[in-house]
């Protein structure tokens, strides 16, 4: 699991206002990837909304979701994050930002969700081309890349919800409430010790035949192994396809490509990748990762509103 910033300090849902920004991690394998390939231990993003709900994007497209069921799910997530836009543990943005960014992250309700968060986990591997070394796991990624291209730009994913809330709200001048988003280094944290059969549980309802079809012999190949994940690991698993970095490459720039949207600038994150502490001006909506919005300075750290207390081994 990726590092649950265990020095964030407790912070009271109550104190929450409109606009806040829920960064949290979810349970399972495709929570943890997201989490690895961002370089930050959050999977997931939402906004605080109005009369007790947030609003996040989800497999269901964006909805309104009740906090108290949000903070109450400890079966599917570790712990949720609050930070404000203003900086301080202050009262958060004045009344009349706070119904701009509110407005603007309504407006996308109903807005679907790009397949599933294989498309998140896609898009932030397209931003940092960090590749697995492991046979599965970049088999995975490719599958992740196709899911992120877009059959068209009336998708969003979470983070991408919270960003364009702060960066297209109507207010003077427009664009002043834009998150700023600074490029960090690439993570070195080793590729996680994925349960690969929760992963295949998790995933196959959510995929089409193509990917089946990708997936099928490393679905075969790990129930003959009865070793789990990493006894395939090991062994190399030399009957899953070989994907070469030239491939994942093309896959990566495929998604770079298609993931440009009227004004902004086509993959302006991933052209900068390689320099860290770089600020974007103009960043793609779309490639903002749950971490963007974690590291931007925009936004200062509230504290802990949720933390699951997983049982320890023995």
């Amino acid at each position: 699991m990726a590092a649950d910033a265990t020095d964030v300090s407790p912070f009271p849902a109550d104190g929450l206002r409109t606009g806040d920004v829920l960064l949290m991690l979810g349970d399972g394998p495709l929570s943890e990837l997201i989490a690895w390939a961002s370089d930050g231990p959050y999977s997931h993003a939402a906004i605080v909304a109005d009369d007790g709900d947030l609003i996040e994007a989800t497999s269901r497209g964006v909805v309104r979701t009740p906090l108290p069921a949000k903070l109450a799910d400890r079966d599917h997530y570790h712990f949720i994050d609050a930070m404000r836009m203003d900086g301080t543990r202050g009262p958060g943005l004045a009344a009349a930002d706070a119904a701009a960014v509110l407005a603007r992250a309504a407006s996308l309700l109903g807005t679907p969700y790009p397949l599933d968060q294989l498309a998140l986990f896609g898009v932030i591997m397209a931003v940092r081309g960090k590749w697995p070394r492991h046979a599965l796991g970049r088999l995975l990624v490719r599958v992740a890349l196709d899911h992120a291209l877009p059959d068209d730009t009336g998708q969003v994913v979470c983070s991408e919800v919270v960003y364009r809330a702060y960066a297209e709200c109507a207010v003077e001048p427009s664009g002043r409430l834009a998150p700023v988003i600074v490029v960090g280094g690439r993570g070195t944290a080793p590729f996680p010790d994925i349960d690969w059969k929760a992963l295949f549980d998790e995933l196959w309802p959510l995929l089409g035949p193509r990917d089946r079809e990708a997936l099928e012999p490393a679905r075969l190949a790990f129930q003959a192994a009865r070793e789990g994940g990493a006894g395939l690991l090991r062994a190399g698993a030399p009957s899953l396809p070989v994907v070469g970095d030239d491939e994942l490459e093309a896959a990566r720039r495929a998604v770079l490509g298609h993931a440009g949207l009227p004004g902004a600038r086509s993959g302006a994150l991933a052209q900068r990748a390689d320099d860290p502490g770089t600020v974007v001006p103009d960043p793609n909506p779309r490639l903002v990762s749950p971490q963007d919005l974690a590291a931007s300075p925009s936004f200062a750290m509230l504290g802990r509103l949720m933390q699951r207390r997983d049982p320890q081994p023995g």
